[in-house]
């Protein structure tokens, strides 16, 4: 058995993950229960039109496809670059504002794990936050609850565009899509799967994430005042976040991760210490992990050479 120090590896899981993503356009396939004409999908569709355009995002642009819960033909997976599942929080997900909300379905998921599965690439992304409806509802830890507001306050204006949603729901679930949309293979990005009935599909038994998240999931308890320790800031799915941006949502986070092979923490439980809010793959195959600590090691005895230097 192979043994690497923590230390080295930490080092070189920060440098693998915190490479920059370069700007390009992502082919995103975004599997929706929400109606076609709710407020989800027509503020998705206009993210997707200006996203590119954020000053705080990486440039990537997104071409957008919604895969439709009811359909009954499966789209061809290999033709996206990420696979975005929406939450079962089913709010704003009805046809008309203030109207019966849509029914969380997962069949599509469900029925087509082989062909996910066959297709799926190295970077998964998945969030205890239903920061999908948070972003489309503004929410962020920096600005403060206004009971006497008509919004109850913690909101950015307009939201998924002002400058200060970005620390908050919107750069949560934005650096999540950019990374998992670049790397080999379908990307996926899964915010959480309940609480509403009809969701709860991470551990199903048909389900493409049942054998790596079942046992590993709590929904007990919801978690306001989430971590990101200084080794998970320096990662591309927190660029531009703090702790602060992404507590506070009236609720954040509705579950916990405990530790899973090949899977790192992204966003630590204050709920639940040593637990995680959001996790991701490591994208680092062995050979490149060996590679990096060589190169490092190297570093690191050229500097020890010009100290030596420079004290003679």
């Amino acid at each position: 058995m192979k043994i690497i120090y923590p230390s080295i590896l930490s080092t070189a899981l920060i440098a693998s993950l915190s490479l920059p993503v370069q700007a390009n356009t992502i082919n995103v396939l975004w599997y929706t229960y929400a109606d076609p004409a709710s407020e989800y999908r027509q503020k998705f569709s206009q993210l997707a039109s200006i996203v590119h355009t954020l000053p705080q995002s990486d440039g990537s642009g997104w071409n957008l496809t919604y895969w439709d819960a009811s359909s009954a033909a499966a789209p061809d997976f290999s033709a996206y670059n990420v696979l975005v599942v929406e939450s079962g929080e089913s709010f704003r997900t009805g046809a008309t504002p203030g109207g019966p909300l849509a029914i969380p379905n997962y069949s599509g998921i469900l029925n087509n794990r082989a062909a996910i599965e066959a297709v799926r690439g190295d970077r998964t992304f998945i969030t205890a936050a239903d920061s999908d409806f948070h972003a489309l509802r503004g929410d962020t830890g920096n600005i403060p609850d206004n009971p006497s507001a008509p919004d109850g306050g913690g909101k950015c204006a307009p939201a998924l565009t002002a400058s200060s949603c970005w620390d908050g729901a919107l750069g949560h679930s934005v650096n999540a899509i950019n990374w998992a949309g670049s790397g080999h293979g379908l990307g996926i990005v899964s915010f959480l799967d309940g609480e509403h009935p009809g969701s709860f599909w991470w551990t199903n038994a048909n389900s493409f994430l049942h054998d790596e998240l079942a046992g590993h999931v709590n929904y007990a308890g919801a978690d306001q005042n989430p971590i990101i320790n200084p080794l998970q800031a320096a990662y591309p799915f927190n660029s531009g976040l703090t702790s602060q941006g992404l507590s506070d949502w009236d609720n954040s986070f509705h579950a916990t991760f405990l530790p899973i092979d090949g899977y790192i923490q992204i966003v630590d439980s204050s709920l639940r210490p040593g637990s995680a809010v959001a996790i991701a793959t490591s994208v680092v195959p062995e050979p490149e992990i060996y590679a990096m600590l060589l190169g490092g090691l190297a570093l690191i005895g050229a500097i020890i050479r010009r100290r030596k230097e420079s004290s003679t």
